[in-house]
């Protein structure tokens, strides 16, 4: 199993990252995700739903601010003109380990260039493993729980690679957004090939879920 090297890193990068893991994080904070994922673009296809809210960003970073999740929320993407400063960074535990996420931050956020795995099914489970469900790529892993929630929610950004974790990884084909509330998903955040919905085949406890693909062709020929 191979570690990522551990280092404290300067504050002003520190900041930086948490600006830019703050822009990625904004395109679906607040919002409940579906993502739909699988082995081949032929099926059999999954999803998988969590909600990402803004309060979770500041434990991603290993950071408990003294002025709070909301306010130390509003500095990393600028509300108000607000800034962060070398006080907001607040390790949980220590800088070292608040170090190592916020390094890897950005990419742990970003939904659009990962892979999907689930604890369970043919993985490598360690003691470490204390989330359901992990998304990630060869440098960082958001893990992601339910935790007494009425969704999943991201619950810890580590600096290791996925494969550390699985074996049998999974694609993400396309991952959509929505409102707490709405019936449906209807705004696409990401697809692997332009148009995608029109050209998979997706089981009907998916496709169930979906605007405008809700309506159209529906198959029962995969498991959701």
């Amino acid at each position: 199993m191979r570690l990522q090297e551990n280092r404290i890193l300067p504050y002003g990068q520190l900041i930086g990252n948490l600006y830019r893991a703050a822009r990625i994080y904004k395109q679906y904070v607040n919002k409940q995700v579906l993502i739909v994922y699988g082995k081949s673009k032929n099926g059999m296809f999954f999803s998988y739903e969590f909600y990402a809210g803004e309060e979770n960003f500041q434990h991603l970073a290993g950071i408990k601010s003294p002025s709070g999740a909301e306010d130390f929320w509003n500095k990393c993407v600028g509300k108000d003109g607000r800034k962060l400063q070398k006080e907001d960074i607040c390790p949980v535990e220590n800088l070292k380990l608040t170090s190592s996420k916020i390094e890897v931050l950005p990419q742990a956020l970003d939904l659009m260039h990962s892979k999907i795995y689930k604890i369970g099914e043919k993985d490598l489970e360690t003691m470490y493993n204390k989330f359901s469900m992990g998304i990630g790529n060869t440098r960082s892993v958001m893990g992601l729980d339910e935790r007494d929630k009425n969704l999943p929610i991201p619950v810890t950004v580590m600096n290791r690679s996925i494969n550390d974790f699985c074996s049998d990884l999974y694609n993400i084909y396309f991952v959509m957004i929505k409102d707490i509330g709405e019936e449906k998903y209807s705004d696409m955040l990401y697809e692997a090939t332009k148009n995608i919905l029109s050209k998979m085949e997706l089981p009907s406890t998916i496709s169930i879920k979906v605007l405008p693909y809700a309506d159209e062709k529906l198959t029962d020929s995969s498991v959701g």
